[in-house]
Formats: structure tokens, C-alpha cells, sequence
């Protein structure tokens, strides 16, 4: 008997400003900014012919903008989902990089060695990103079976994401690239996970982006 099996487009938002400076976001909305809407066209674009059944955001503006270019045309209406927020950086939200590496010297080090032994100060550990977000990922299975979704989410959300998905640890966090707009494809049976896309960015190729910070 043949498996049913759901398809997932995970898309991470297009690029803001804060990509491109570099500084924390977590969950401070911070809008798409020019370059970031040309992304999310791409997307939208390059899934043209990809019949979708559903659409799914993070509730955050960057996130739920970049759906919603996606969702035009299409007569879908975009809902968001609390667990496909991005992750609560505490006293790190609103940070550029150089402050953090000055006020908390000790605690990045950590996070780029051993980023799955930390919880940000006042934040969240990559463990609850996991729980949460694959929490999400086997409802909408169990909801929605046969049929084909996209989930746009945040950068930390789907390198955790996708590891679990892989079935590897949260220690491989940085083994994980995801670039802003770029599309993971999984494919679940209910029980287990196919890859067939990973930080795809094939469709961005044309565009004048800013590349400084399209992984951070």
C-alpha cells in the first residue's frame, strides 16, 4: 500500500535591514526592506507552476510579507502559527553582532562552539525551537495528508528545522545554511522525512542583493 505522503516547502523570509547590518532579531519586527520583496518575488515566481495547497507564516511581518507575495494570485489566505516564530534571542534582540561580541564575550563564544548547551539570556534554547517547530510540522501532516505546504519561518527556526528533519543533532547547527528566501523541500510520510531541496537559491541568481549578511 502506497504511503501518503505530505510535501513542505520551508522558506526562510526575505532580506531586512537588520540581515544585511547584522544585528540579532529574534522577535522584534523588523519589516522586509527593498531587496527582501525583490527576494520574496522570486519565490514566488520561481514556485509559479507549484500547486499549493496551503500557506503558513510565522506571525512576524518579515515572515508573513514574504508569504503573502508568495500567496497572491493564488487565492490562499496566509495563516500564521505561533510555532514557526522566530527565536526569543532575550537581551540579544535589537543588538548589532560587534555589541553582542563586546558586552557578552563568553556567551557567543559558546553559541558559535556549542550552540545547542546555551539559552540566549532571557531567550530561548535551540532545543524549544526544535520541540516547537516539529510540533508544528506533525500536525500540519496529520491535518493536511496528499497535500503540498509552504512554511515561511526564520533563519534559526529552519537550520533547526531541517536537522531534525535529517535526523541529526542540534550540535550540527552550523553545518546548516539558510540564506534569506532561500526554499527547503521535505517530504513526510507521517513517520519520516525525504529531503529533495536544501537552501536552495537558484531563483535569486538574477538579483542585485546584498550578500553581507544573507546567513545571519
Amino acid at each position: 500500500m502506497a504511503k501518503i505522503m505530505t510535501d513542505f516547502y520551508l522558506i526562510r523570509h526575505g532580506q531586512t535591514a537588520w540581515n544585511r547590518d547584522r544585528v540579532f532579531r529574534g522577535r522584534i519586527d523588523v519589516p522586509l526592506d527593498d531587496t527582501g520583496r525583490r527576494e520574496a518575488e522570486a519565490v514566488a515566481q520561481w514556485l509559479a507552476d507549484v500547486e499549493l495547497n496551503h500557506i503558513y507564516s510565522s506571525p512576524l511581518s518579515r515572515a508573513a510579507e514574504t508569504a503573502t507575495i508568495l500567496a497572491r494570485n493564488r487565492g490562499i489566505t496566509v495563516r500564521k502559527l505561533e510555532g514557526l516564530q522566530d527565536i526569543e534571542y532575550g537581551k540579544w534582540q535589537g543588538l548589532p553582532e560587534i555589541d553582542v561580541r563586546r558586552s557578552y564575550p563568553a556567551l557567543i563564544r559558546e553559541w558559535e562552539t556549542s550552540p545547542h548547551q546555551m539559552t540566549f539570556p532571557e531567550g530561548e534554547s535551540l532545543a524549544s525551537v526544535r520541540a516547537r517547530s516539529l510540533d508544528c510540522i506533525h500536525q500540519l501532516t496529520l491535518h493536511h495528508p496528499g497535500e503540498t505546504l509552504a512554511l515561511v519561518s526564520h533563519r534559526v527556526v529552519l537550520k533547526v528545522l531541517c536537522l531534525a528533519l535529517l535526523g541529526l543533532p542540534d550540535s550540527q547547527f552550523w553545518h546548516i545554511q539558510q540564506d534569506t528566501c532561500c526554499i527547503n523541500r521535505f517530504r513526510m510520510d507521517g513517520r519520516s522525512a525525504t529531503v529533495l531541496l536544501l537552501n536552495d537559491t537558484c531563483h535569486l541568481k538574477g538579483l542585485q542583493r546584498d550578500t553581507a549578511g544573507v546567513d545571519f
